[in-house]
């Protein structure tokens, strides 16, 4: 048995006549759990609170007095604040500074407009930062509020950071190919790509490493030193290209004229997955039988190129059934042993 593969052969003009339209994809809408749902309540409430405790001292003289107003207001200066009260106070501030940024950049991650020019990758990246420094600042505050000189302990992790990076060159290579990933834009989040024959989408973009994952599911995580060459398959439309192979004994000028008078450009109308009417592009090759195979083409997101490969073969194959055209075997030759 000898098994032939015949590759679609496809012209730049062929290819620029069908990709005009470039539609976006309409994002689907993702449902929000319920302990997502209590977890920004309780950020709302936690804002509101604290401003509201700053803004009513600043009206109300009988509690703007007090001890506790003055260590909890941070651009007071209270003779002997107390301690505590006053971390407290740094502490929500940190946090509710933290919230306010984090919904910036991710309300800046879902805008188009914006995501075309800075990229998603980078707004999440600026979102998480925040979010490591925030848990920095409150530890360091606990730290002080227990007597714990944290100057005394950056002092000392800045010299175990300098003996250890000296070691840890490849970690300092994975951050490097990681700002330039998402510095360059070579591909961004929700991204499908090619990475030594992986094909899969972008899941997150981070510092060291990159996920991809594919349409099983399986997540791929490659540090970001090691990514070499890559095929982005988002940044533009995709082109399906199949091949319906045609019995010997059909005379292709009857085939041809079946395609003409079916008129398979109204294929599209029935998926909006499909971008633009396909088109058939003649025969692409003829087995070592006789099968002549022929070509079709249609545009679509590389992230519906599978579905549209199937709505293909399935309404040329009704089609052909109906105009009794007979099929062939196009990739199998048997031969005689």
């Amino acid at each position: 048995m000898a098994i032939q593969h015949q590759a679609a052969r496809i012209s730049k003009d062929d290819m620029a006549k069908i990709m005009k339209n470039n539609a976006p994809k309409e994002p689907e809408k993702k449902k929000i759990s319920a302990k997502k749902i209590i977890f920004v309540l309780f950020e709302i409430i936690l804002i509101i609170g604290y401003a509201v405790v700053l803004l009513c001292g600043r009206f109300i003289s009988s509690l703007k007095d007090t001890e506790f107003y003055q260590s909890f207001d941070i651009i007071s200066k209270p003779a002997d604040p107390i301690h505590v009260v006053r971390l407290l106070s740094y502490a929500l501030l940190v946090i509710s500074l933290s919230i306010i940024l984090r919904f910036v950049f991710r309300s800046l991650s879902k805008n188009k407009k914006v995501t075309k020019k800075t990229g998603v990758a980078i707004l999440q990246l600026f979102s998480n930062l925040i979010k490591y420094v925030t848990y920095i600042v409150i530890i360091c505050i606990i730290l002080n509020a227990i007597g714990v000189d944290t100057a005394g302990i950056f002092a000392g992790l800045g010299i175990i950071a300098l003996i250890i990076g000296l070691g840890v060159t490849s970690l300092i290579e994975d951050i490097v190919a990681g700002i330039f990933i998402i510095a360059e834009r070579l591909f961004d989040v929700d991204d499908i790509i090619v990475l030594d024959g992986f094909r899969g989408t972008v899941v997150s973009i981070g510092i060291r490493s990159t996920k991809i994952a594919d349409v099983g599911g399986d997540i791929l995580t490659v540090r970001n030193s090691s990514i070499g060459s890559i095929i982005n398959l988002t940044d533009r439309l995709s082109c399906v290209a199949i091949t319906m192979p045609i019995a010997p004994e059909e005379p292709i000028d009857r085939v041809e004229a079946v395609i003409k008078n079916a008129n398979i450009e109204q294929i599209k109308n029935l998926s909006p997955k499909i971008k633009n009417n396909p088109i058939y592009l003649g025969i692409c090759g003829i087995t070592k039988k006789g099968v002549q195979q022929l070509l079709f083409i249609a545009p679509c997101l590389e992230a519906d190129r599978y579905d549209v490969e199937r709505i293909l073969y399935h309404e040329l194959k009704l089609i052909f059934d109906a105009n009794n055209v007979k099929l062939g075997a196009p990739t199998i030759d048997l031969e005689d042993e």
